[in-house]
């Protein structure tokens, strides 16, 4: 139902009781408040002399201009804010020889906009309105193997959209040892709102391979920088 605007009345006018329910209780019907159902709702035009109703937004979001939308308003994260998690091992990895295994690092110690999903498939994804550079570093322990071979190494691989982006960090074997090897890294990377990251352990000791479960050892970081 639209609003019907108001005629201007003159001395002696009747106001009759269709002009009551047509500009009065139709009026009403049609716009504030009859519109408002929950707590936090707004009136938006959609047309001129058209009011909708435009619900509250998710906690922490901020109202913009979007002239897609039906009401010409949208609820969304600000743009240019901070976004920071930080995740620990709590469970050991199994990476198989010259495998490249996603890194579940399963502890959240922050996380600004939940933006991690843990698990054997664990990712990183950017939140909605949140595109920029982001910093992440990344650490992980491969506990003492089966002995290692010259020129063997194992690697910190940063994957973006499920696709190789760089290599965070490197651990080389010069002459053939057994021993644990400590892998660390970091890069600075462009990410889009929705794009998604995960680091992988890659390894070529000719044997499957543990990564450590102790947080201490194996953690990540990443932080929006702009």
């Amino acid at each position: 139902m639209a609003y019907t605007p108001i005629p201007t009345q003159n001395t002696g006018d009747l106001w009759t009781a269709a002009n009551h329910n047509t500009y009065i209780k139709d009026n009403f019907a049609a716009g504030v408040p009859a519109i408002f159902t929950a707590k936090g709702d707004l009136a938006v035009a959609s047309a001129s002399g058209v009011a909708g109703r435009l619900a509250a937004g998710t906690n922490g979001h901020a109202l913009q201009a979007d002239s897609t939308q039906a009401l010409g308003m949208k609820w969304a994260g600000i743009a240019g804010g901070a976004v920071a998690a930080r995740y620990t091992m709590s469970g050991t990895t199994s990476v198989a020889n010259t495998t490249s295994t996603i890194v579940n690092y399963a502890t959240s110690v922050f996380d600004t906009h939940t933006a991690v999903t843990a698990g054997a498939a664990w990712k990183f994804t950017v939140p909605a309105s949140m595109g920029g550079y982001y910093l992440v570093t990344a650490t992980a322990y491969l506990q003492t193997s089966a002995a290692w071979g010259p020129d063997e190494y194992a690697r910190l691989e940063l994957f973006k959209n499920n696709s190789l982006n760089t290599y965070l960090g490197s651990k080389f074997i010069t002459t053939a040892t057994s021993c644990s090897v400590f892998v660390i890294g970091a890069a600075i990377i462009a990410l889009a709102a929705a794009d998604y990251i995960d680091v992988r352990m890659y390894q070529n000791s000719g044997s499957t391979l543990t990564v450590d479960g102790d947080g201490n050892l194996g953690h990540i970081s990443i932080a929006r920088l702009f």
